[in-house]
């Protein structure tokens, strides 16, 4: 049996945003849609203070609180513990799905926008014929990068090192390792079962 997943060192990440725009990059999300975002927090007082990033994406809950809610039944586990949302099922006009998320990790695509309202590119056209209006979207891990035996974009992308991909499943993964040196889910949310950990 497979589990992808990821183990995040906030300790190397530095905040840049390479992960953000190698997703964007990757899928040819639309404007105002990003299936990946850093958060920040900054401790301490002055002149003592530092920051803390860590990146937020779908952790592909083996619960999946979106799939519950979900009236159409359009969200589902697929190979390797992914979870994937079936646009041709998803008519999301109540959201349900989005609210459902602990990680704030969905996004609705909303309106035919571009980034340029005089002129929309050939490629820009075919990305926004792929993610169609009023459906939702998330992280997927790349996984059309996995079949082909790649990493996520994101990983691939981060200067710092700070994302291991790899199988949950495989005691000798480096995912597997980093995650037996001390790692947790983001926030208190152990119950939904995450495939993203955080050291």
């Amino acid at each position: 049996m497979t589990r992808y997943g990821l183990a995040i060192d906030i300790s190397r990440c530095i905040g840049c945003y390479a992960c953000v725009i190698a997703c964007k990059s990757e899928n040819s999300t639309r404007p105002g849609v990003s299936w990946i975002r850093v958060e920040q927090e900054e401790q301490g007082e002055y002149p003592n203070v530092s920051r803390s990033y860590w990146p937020v994406m779908c952790v592909e809950c083996g619960e999946m609180p979106c799939a519950q809610v979900c009236p159409n039944g359009a969200i589902h586990k697929g190979d390797g513990g992914i979870v994937f949302v079936d646009h041709d099922k998803c008519d999301c006009g109540t959201k349900l799905c989005v609210d459902a998320c602990p990680f704030g990790a969905m996004a609705t695509n909303e309106g035919n926008r571009s980034y340029f309202a005089d002129y929309v590119t050939p490629y820009e056209k075919e990305a926004l014929a792929a993610h169609r209006e009023g459906t939702v979207e998330k992280c997927m891990l790349c996984y059309h990068r996995i079949r082909s035996g790649d990493i996520p974009a994101c990983v691939r992308a981060c200067p710092a090192q700070a994302m291991v991909f790899g199988d949950l499943d495989d005691r000798d993964s480096p995912v597997t390792r980093l995650i037996a040196r001390g790692t947790k889910p983001l926030g208190t949310h152990a119950a939904v079962d995450p495939a993203v950990f955080y050291l």
